[in-house]
């Protein structure tokens, strides 16, 4: 179900041509551009081809965030025809993802204009991003040389509805679950800062605002250790991320409720860290395998925080955890 990342898998299983103006060798006139919101219908018809996780809602928020972070190429004619994305988080990183040129438009330097876009926008900051393995040279030759050795970002998903019967229910002594509200927003900043290292309050604030997003807020004893939230991407599938907490048994009841809160899902997706042993046999208990591995590239260098407490990521196309 799923392609990723800066580092995606393109849309290989979509029959090859070339539209009749290349093939009579007509030049094609595009420009590279920063995505709004009016093309959206467009973004989100390429994303399901090649079934990134994302929500639509979640590109606008990204995009409100970072109003030229996301850059689109389109022909004259406005249909959007190519993505990429990097998002900057704060003066001194950027995060990278989401890069897909439709199968006939490639090898024509649209890839490598959107790119050069992303770069300049980036300026000198720090950049990450997700690849698979057989992406690792291309991305070194841009540029990114810096590889994560102690992790990767594993890939879950499922079609229908997922069982989470088999997880626990039962929370620790002293927690509680909170469904969100405005009010829980400076406790889940406070969490998110000592975890992240910089400040994300506006796109929590955003995130938790989304429609066909829940979110629930952990507490003990009025402080927060922990939340997470659920949506339906633009597959209908729940997903999960991000979900942080300070304890595997409150990750798991969190989880759990997360996915039994959206019966409405057509499926499930999230992202785990694969040294997160604890995240990862939650996984586990419900039987899915890995669907994907992913590998962290940075330009300079490695962006180090405790990923004990992530239990599902953000979204691997914005947002480094």
């Amino acid at each position: 179900m799923v392609s990723r990342a800066l580092s995606l898998r393109f849309l290989s299983h979509i029959r090859a041509y070339r539209p009749d103006h290349i093939k009579h060798g007509k030049m094609l006139h595009f420009k590279v551009r920063s995505f709004g919101k009016e093309d959206t219908p467009d973004v989100v018809k390429i994303a399901t081809k090649s079934t990134f996780q994302y929500c639509a809602e979640s590109l606008e928020s990204w995009s409100e965030h970072d109003p030229d972070g996301i850059k689109v190429a389109v022909l004259d004619s406005g249909r959007v025809i190519g993505l990429c994305a990097a998002v900057n988080h704060n003066e001194n990183f950027s995060f990278g993802g989401t890069f897909i040129v439709l199968e006939e438009y490639r090898h024509l330097e649209i890839g490598h204009k959107l790119f050069a876009a992303c770069f300049a926008h980036a300026g000198n900051r720090n950049i990450g991003l997700n690849s698979p393995a057989d992406k690792l040279t291309s991305y070194k030759r841009r540029g990114f040389t810096v590889f994560e050795e102690s992790f990767s970002s594993l890939e879950y998903e499922c079609n229908g509805k997922l069982n989470v019967e088999p997880l626990s229910d039962q929370l620790p002594p002293k927690v509680e679950l909170k469904p969100f509200e405005e009010s829980h927003l400076n406790a889940m900043a406070a969490y998110d800062r000592a975890l992240m290292g910089y400040d994300r309050k506006v796109i929590l604030k955003a995130n938790c605002k989304e429609a066909n997003t829940k979110t629930l807020v952990a507490f003990k004893n009025g402080i927060c250790v922990g939340f997470g939230s659920v949506k339906l991407n633009i597959s209908k599938a729940a997903r999960v991320g991000p979900l942080y907490a300070n304890d595997p048994a409150v990750a798991e009841v969190m989880f759990k409720r997360l996915v039994d809160s959206m019966p409405e899902a057509k499926g499930f997706a999230t992202v785990t860290i694969s040294k997160n042993l604890a995240g990862n046999e939650m996984i586990r208990k419900l039987g899915l395998p890995v669907h994907a591995n992913l590998l962290r590239m940075y330009t300079k260098e490695k962006l180090y925080i405790n990923t004990s407490k992530v239990f599902c990521q953000f979204d691997v196309d914005f947002s480094p955890f």
